[in-house]
């Protein structure tokens, strides 16, 4: 995994091998003690910036999930559907929410070349 972005403030990104994952990072999690349930976007669903594409329900309200670029989704975690606790345990690791294959390679290049400052 390359280097770790954050976005709007509780998002964590990472860019490998052309393909965006996205996660919750830790100042996201201190925002609620559970997680109630996860709606996760489909494999395959098309996603587009500064639009919900996912929602975690917690003991503190929703949390809205956004990507940064346009894109189709390409794998989604399971895991964190079925244990949603891992999302908690292990979010730079195994609690990864999804995937997405950008539209436009340039996006990623572009999301890859940003620092965190620029995407909070």
């Amino acid at each position: 995994m390359d280097d770790i972005l954050n976005y709007m403030g509780y998002e964590w990104l990472s860019v490998d091998n052309g393909t965006l994952t996205i996660g919750i990072n830790e100042d996201g999690l201190d925002e609620f003690s559970e997680i109630l349930s996860i709606d996760l976007p489909a494999e395959g669903d098309e996603i587009n910036p500064d639009e919900v594409c996912g929602e975690l329900e917690t003991d503190q309200g929703p949390l809205n999930l956004y990507s940064p670029i346009s894109g189709s989704v390409i794998e989604v975690n399971e895991a964190v559907l079925e244990k949603p606790s891992l999302i908690q345990e292990d979010p730079l690791g195994d609690g990864w929410l999804f995937k997405v294959e950008p539209s436009s390679q340039s996006d990623l290049d572009d999301l890859g070349q940003a620092t965190t400052n620029d995407l909070d």
